[in-house]
């Protein structure tokens, strides 16, 4: 049996000790993220589970004015000049609750990392004006008006990107403008376009977002307002996607606001870099023109 020295043990010892006290020192650092995890996972269900409620509502209520304003038709009993106007009443409801759905779809594609960009040229100036026309009653319903501007240093208005994205991103901002403004305001879109990227802002006169939350309002579910009291509508969803959908693109989205002092709303997109030349173009999210190989007029499918 081999004698150790006073030194020795106290040597091993304290090696021993030291062992003990890094792996009590690595144990605390794992409790600790783990239970950081855990407040997150917790934070997120909570948040889940406000979006669930808050969804019911924004996909129930348009539901039940469709069914009610539909019936309403069908009874026979409208005036000439209130069947246009219950018309206009039941597809502006309709394109709230396709608005809602579309949202929630994308972001369940961009979860389960199934979005992919459709490459094509898209027409931004035509992008741009079919999008406020689809916005149209939104926009009479406050009395806003809507300034467009389209500039670059390009001969056209044409940019290779993902029209769908561009458009739903386009409709996610200009809601937002349009939720947020007074009524008479005005909204103000820019595009400007060049040989290496494209700029969109949106900028309203509305109530403005404090510097403490202009990331926060960025987060999936997350609202600055909640419960039954709150003043604007939304679920949480559409900057959330608005930022997916531009990083998804290589870009960026950016705020500037103050409280009291409006919104402009930035996205930077560059030009993507492909392998093949792209054929196709769009002049709105859904509806592609092919161009003919015998040189006759574009055609729409």
């Amino acid at each position: 049996m081999q004698n150790y020295s006073n030194d020795d043990l106290f040597a091993e010892l304290k090696f021993r000790f030291d062992l003990n006290s890094s792996a009590l020192s690595e144990l605390q650092v794992v409790s600790r993220e783990l239970e950081s995890l855990n407040r997150k996972l917790q934070a997120s269900e909570a948040m889940k589970g406000h979006f669930l409620s808050n969804i019911r509502n924004e996909i129930n209520n348009p539901l039940t004015s469709i069914s009610g304003l539909a019936r309403h038709l069908m009874t026979g009993r409208c005036a000439p000049e209130q069947i246009s106007e219950i018309a206009g009443m039941i597809y502006s409801e309709a394109f709230d609750l396709d608005f809602q759905l579309r949202n929630i779809f994308v972001a369940a594609e961009l979860e389960a990392g199934e979005a992919q960009p459709e490459f094509c040229n898209v027409e931004m100036a035509s992008l741009l004006k079919n999008t406020v026309e689809l916005l149209a009653r939104h926009l009479a319903s406050k009395k806003i008006n809507v300034v467009e501007a389209v500039t670059g240093s390009t001969p056209s208005s044409l940019f290779v990107s993902d029209a769908q994205m561009l458009q739903v991103m386009l409709i996610n901002l200009l809601m937002n403008a349009i939720e947020y403004s007074p009524v008479g305001g005005t909204v103000r879109v820019e595009m400007q376009i060049s040989s290496t990227g494209l700029q969109i802002s949106v900028a309203d006169h509305g109530s403005g977002i404090d510097p403490a939350d202009q990331q926060k309002i960025f987060d999936r579910f997350v609202q600055m307002e909640s419960g039954t009291t709150r003043s604007h509508r939304g679920h949480g969803l559409g900057l959330s996607i608005t930022r997916a959908l531009v990083e998804l693109l290589g870009g960026r989205v950016t705020v500037e606001s103050a409280r009291g002092a409006g919104a402009r709303f930035t996205l930077e997109i560059p030009e993507p870099q492909l392998t093949a030349p792209v054929t196709l173009r769009a002049s709105d999210g859904n509806f592609f023109l092919f161009s003919a190989d015998d040189g006759d007029e574009d055609q729409v499918f």
